[in-house]
């Protein structure tokens, strides 16, 4: 996202989101201010969509710019399902012993519900 300001002297540009550095609350491996002021977001999630503010700062004073993030995507939930039956000898008698294994995966937001 650009942000593109000039000033005298040269204003420092930080990006916000709720109030906060970008580079304080999200990874910083993704979120990169470049020296031109731009945000540059590697790989992209749902959940970096929101609103970001540009702020730009010199003696004179500060301004900023508030940007919009609409990141659309879709989210998957695969149940998986693993059995396996053991034969077991105990007390000279043979058990059939079934074994289920049930895996849930997901690609969605983590401790957040799907939409219904």
């Amino acid at each position: 996202m650009s942000c593109e300001v000039t000033g005298i002297p040269a204003p420092d540009v930080t990006w916000t989101t709720h109030g906060d550095d970008v580079t304080d609350v999200k990874d910083p491996t993704t979120f990169h201010v470049l020296a031109n002021g731009a945000l540059r977001i590697d790989h992209v999630t749902v959940e970096d969509g929101g609103m970001y503010e540009c702020v730009a700062t010199n003696i004179a004073g500060n301004a900023t710019k508030a940007v919009t993030l609409n990141v659309q995507g879709t989210s998957f939930c695969r149940l998986s399902l693993y059995s396996m039956s053991v034969l077991v000898l105990f007390n000279n008698k043979a058990i059939v012993i079934d074994l289920v294994k049930l895996m849930l995966s997901t690609n969605g937001p983590q401790n957040k519900p799907f939409p219904q």
